[in-house]
């Protein structure tokens, strides 16, 4: 009974929904990880795994971009838990964007999508890059649909008998295949689900600073399966001159249509550096930018939504030093400190990462193994 009174005390601190997604991730780590070894790979039916593979086949097409070199995983490397590895990847022609590539694994948890939230779902999300200039490079989808159909017909009548080969129906495959991108249990887990050897010494003392004095934990809640609030947060301390120009950037910005702006971000640096702005158009939120999921934290330098970080140290710095709000800099902290903290996020990593290969609807999926004490 103390234990519910407790929990009933801490659910005042939440709204209803919030409260019970909490209490169901806290007993999926106590009572479910514990039997589980592996990714947790969603249980499919062949309708399913049909879609699954062929987003998986489109996934890897170089054949859907403007110059036959760029496919999805060119930016979403399975190695690196299908980030980029690069602080700003490069699409169709050599161009360059403007934003640094999240992870996918999870993606879907993690709420609104891209570094500003303009997309809600998976399927609006998947289709942006093939009509981007500076990624897959086609005008439209209208360019897209002919080579898929001359490439993945067979796929399609597979997973989709009837529908034909529409955008809806490619986003419908290409976000099937990202949500079948799991990740298998981190130490981290383990350790919360009661494994007493899971955490190095170093680990344990970064948890309890992650958690109490460096307060991370505020932005990136543990009992979230991100390990972030999916809010959205300012970057750097702007100077009175980068604010004067960013305030002329936003008014031009405000005047464009909601499509322009989308594409604006991708090739205007000055837009993109914008954020949370591109989509609600209040001042308040110029600059600011989604909390990152922390899952795989280690495998997807560099970081911040411009990949101007190298390092984990170096983003754990930055963090402490920006993201304070009367809590500690990053001088609070001793350099012995700084360095738990940072071993503490290496034990996000999942221990693999399960994905559906192409092939026959009965094909086993794949893994890539990490290490894992």
């Amino acid at each position: 009974m103390g234990l519910l009174r407790s929990f009933w005390s801490s659910a005042r601190c939440f709204s209803c929904l919030r409260w019970l997604a909490y209490t169901c991730r806290l007993v999926f780590i106590l009572f479910v990880l514990p039997a589980t070894g592996v990714a947790r790979e969603p249980v499919l039916s062949a309708d399913e795994r049909a879609s699954v593979e062929l987003g998986r086949a489109l996934f890897f097409d170089k054949a859907l971009s403007a110059d036959g070199k760029v496919a999805c995983v060119t930016c979403h490397r399975p190695e690196v838990a299908f980030s980029s590895g690069e602080s700003i990847p490069r699409g169709v022609f050599g161009r360059v964007g403007t934003r640094n590539v999240p992870s996918l694994l999870g993606l879907e948890k993690q709420g609104a999508l891209f570094w500003d939230g303009r997309r809600a779902t998976l399927e609006e999300l998947v289709l942006d890059p093939l009509t981007t200039p500076v990624e897959h490079g086609f005008s439209d989808m209208e360019q897209v649909l002919p080579i898929v159909r001359a490439r993945h017909s067979p796929g399609f009548a597979r997973a989709f008998p009837g529908e034909g080969i529409t955008p809806a129906t490619v986003a419908r495959a290409l976000a099937a295949y990202v949500r079948s991108l799991v990740g298998g249990p981190s130490r981290l887990e383990r350790h919360l689900a009661g494994q007493a050897d899971a955490l190095s010494a170093s680990e344990r003392r970064g948890l309890a600073l992650f958690s109490g004095r460096a307060a991370c934990s505020r932005c990136h809640p543990l009992v979230e399966e991100a390990h972030s609030d999916g809010d959205f947060h300012p970057g750097e301390v702007a100077t009175p001159a980068s604010l004067s120009q960013l305030a002329a950037i936003a008014r031009s910005t405000a005047r464009m249509s909601p499509e322009a702006r989308r594409a604006a971000v991708s090739t205007r640096s000055e837009v993109a550096a914008l954020g949370r702005f591109i989509v609600t158009l209040r001042p308040a939120d110029i600059g600011r930018f989604r909390t990152p999921s922390l899952r795989n934290v280690a495998l997807t330098a560099p970081y911040m939504h411009d990949g101007s970080i190298p390092t984990l140290a170096e983003a754990v710095e930055r963090e402490l030093y920006y993201r304070t709000e009367g809590g500690p800099r990053v001088g609070d902290l001793t350099p012995s400190e700084r360095e738990d903290l940072v071993a503490f996020l290496h034990s996000m990593t999942s221990s693999t990462f399960a994905t559906v290969p192409a092939g026959a609807a009965s094909a086993p999926s794949t893994f890539l193994n990490r290490s894992s004490r």
